[in-house]
């Protein structure tokens, strides 16, 4: 009776178990591969964590504009009381004419300031917050940088999965159809139609094609890995990719001129060039700015009070108040100043050297991208050809050799012919979609 119940229990569950299983498998399309490479990339965290930061660092530069406040205690004992020099001649000097020496003040003293102050006119503040929002724009640059890379790098592994699986299934395919030609030849042989050396052809082509299978299947799987690091998943996870490698026959390559003035306006890499070049010509003003005179509204209040004992109930406060104006006016500081500015100046040399340089490299990288575009696009229409030529070649092979016209070895030359010219095709897909995502990386798209 209980090994009934453990057996129906066993029964009950195990359909649970498979299901929780089937459910582990992850399907991906390429949308929600990107969308969820967006969520887990580390890279476009720190990013988004930098772009806060400089969104704290412009509210920072634009408090030291705003008024401030402060207040203060103080207690002090005097150990020794304070004194005053009276110069001679004083009333109640002491009799050899010498200076009067007087002690003031109280053994203990109380002192509780507010103090405010506010910046009229400081040039090293605008031009610091200046500074911090350029930097914002950088950051922000930066950010959007990370996110076309994400996708990019998705896309490249997305699209290479698609083609080692396509690869396989050519291998696979060219397997069963070398076994299937195997089981012709051996009922051909049998029947006394074929010589033992085609049975032995048709025996070695599989052999042949085994390898191939295993390294094809290899292949998708280091494929499918690559995704799951770009994608930010653990490698335990087990994914099924979607889809399959699909070539638009309406896809227009763009014109070298549409391109540049995509890549000018958008590129990620020359806009942040274009962002430092901003930043160090702000940081010469900068520079510059400790040269100016500063003037500075303050104004403090105080409670105060002196006494020789601690009966607090006794005290006389005393309330003070002032405001004033405070102007500063730099005279020298040993050309350091001056130092700081050509510092500056150089530095903003530097980056427009270094924008002219990197402004020519990708403009080079992007009639290679467009080439590639092109030529691929040349190989999927040459190779589309190639597939209808090469499975008409098989299918003639084929019938020649059942006739008894053909040689098995013309057999394996078409199934070969007609493997590579899929693949080649494939090929060309992938190297079209990879070229494609290389130029919309360049000209800054994010979808």
């Amino acid at each position: 009776m209980r090994s009934k119940q453990i057996i129906a229990i066993l029964f009950f569950f195990i359909p649970l178990l498979s299901f929780s299983q089937e459910n582990t498998v992850m399907e991906l399309t390429l949308d929600k591969a990107i969308s969820l490479a967006l969520d887990r990339n580390r890279d476009i965290k720190v990013a988004e964590l930098e772009v806060e930061k400089s969104h704290k660092k412009v509210k920072e530069s634009f408090g030291n504009l705003l008024p401030s406040f402060d207040a203060s205690g103080q207690y002090t004992r005097n150990i020794k009381k304070p004194v005053i020099f009276l110069p001679p001649g004083t009333p109640f000097g002491p009799p050899g004419g010498g200076p009067t020496v007087m002690e003031i003040g109280y053994d203990n003293s109380y002192n509780g300031t507010i103090s405010a102050s506010l910046p009229i006119f400081m040039k090293q503040i605008y031009s610091g917050l200046k500074l911090s929002k350029q930097n914002l724009k950088l950051s922000k640059e930066s950010y959007r940088e990370s996110k076309i890379n994400t996708i990019s790098n998705v896309k490249k592994a997305y699209y290479g999965v698609l083609l080692t699986r396509e690869l396989r299934d050519f291998m696979r395919m060219s397997l069963k159809d070398a076994e299937d030609n195997l089981e012709n030849v051996r009922k051909m042989h049998k029947q006394g139609l074929v010589a033992d050396y085609d049975l032995l052809k048709a025996e070695v082509q599989i052999e042949n094609l085994k390898p191939n299978v295993m390294q094809a299947e290899d292949n998708y799987k280091l494929a499918i890995d690559g995704l799951k690091i770009a994608i930010g998943l653990n490698s335990d996870v087990e994914i099924k990719v979607l889809g399959q490698l699909k070539y638009d026959e309406n896809a227009q390559i763009p014109t070298l001129d549409e391109a540049l003035t995509e890549l000018l306006a958008h590129n990620t890499t020359l806009r942040k060039l274009y962002f430092q070049t901003e930043l160090t010509k702000t940081s010469i003003e900068l520079a510059k700015a400790e040269f100016y005179p500063s003037l500075v509204a303050f104004g403090n209040y105080q409670y105060q009070t002196q006494a020789d004992d601690f009966k607090f109930s006794d005290y006389y406060w005393v309330k003070t108040a002032m405001v004033g104006l405070q102007l500063q006016i730099p005279l020298f500081h040993g050309l350091s100043r001056v130092a700081k500015v050509q510092q500056a100046e150089l530095s903003h040399r530097q980056v427009i050297e270094q924008q002219s340089a990197v402004t020519e490299a990708i403009k080079t990288q992007l009639h290679s991208v467009l080439y590639q575009m092109a030529q691929a696009k040349k190989r999927i229409e040459v190779q589309k050809k190639s597939i209808e030529q090469a499975q008409l070649g098989y299918r003639i092979a084929q019938s020649r050799y059942k006739n008894g016209l053909g040689t098995q070895l013309e057999v394996n030359d078409a199934e070969v012919a007609l493997t590579q010219a899929r693949f080649n095709y494939a090929k060309a897909v992938y190297d079209f979609l990879v070229a494609t995502v290389d130029y919309e990386q360049l000209v800054g798209k994010s979808k």
